[in-house]
């Protein structure tokens, strides 16, 4: 059977008998079944921000140390820089493998149209297999 291939773009190549993620290769023989898949991100450095803020501000108020505000502006600051950090944790979409091995996050990235675009080639490449 000649190799067809359905989607060739940016390392990632996909046909009727191979996906290949940059320098990783999976025989589509053995893929059972695709799907879309989302990666939730990690929040950690954005709650210690805002908890350190929050640290900062209770200390002001209660006035343990005498800063003459220096607390209170930190405390704002790092609140600020917490909620940033917060906003900017965007998910990350990503390409599901069901083989016999269990389930793989083949491929993951920020911009879910190219997840689509390699969800829809791996489909074709199923279905053609037959």
């Amino acid at each position: 059977m000649e190799e067809t291939v359905f989607f060739n773009f940016n390392g990632i190549i996909v046909s009727n008998s191979r996906f290949i993620v940059r320098s990783q290769t999976y025989a589509m023989q053995s893929v059972t079944s695709v799907k879309p898949g989302v990666v939730k991100p990690s929040r950690t450095v954005a709650l210690a921000f805002i908890f350190i803020g929050v640290l900062l501000l209770i200390a002001e108020l209660l006035a343990l140390i005498d800063q003459q505000g220096v607390l209170l502006v930190a405390g704002v600051v790092a609140i600020l820089l917490g909620l940033i950090a917060w906003y900017l944790a965007k998910p990350r979409y990503s390409v599901v493998l069901h083989t016999s091995a269990g389930e793989h996050h083949a491929l993951v990235s920020d911009n879910k149209q190219d997840i689509e675009h390699v969800l829809q080639a791996l489909n074709q490449a199923i279905v053609s297999r037959g």
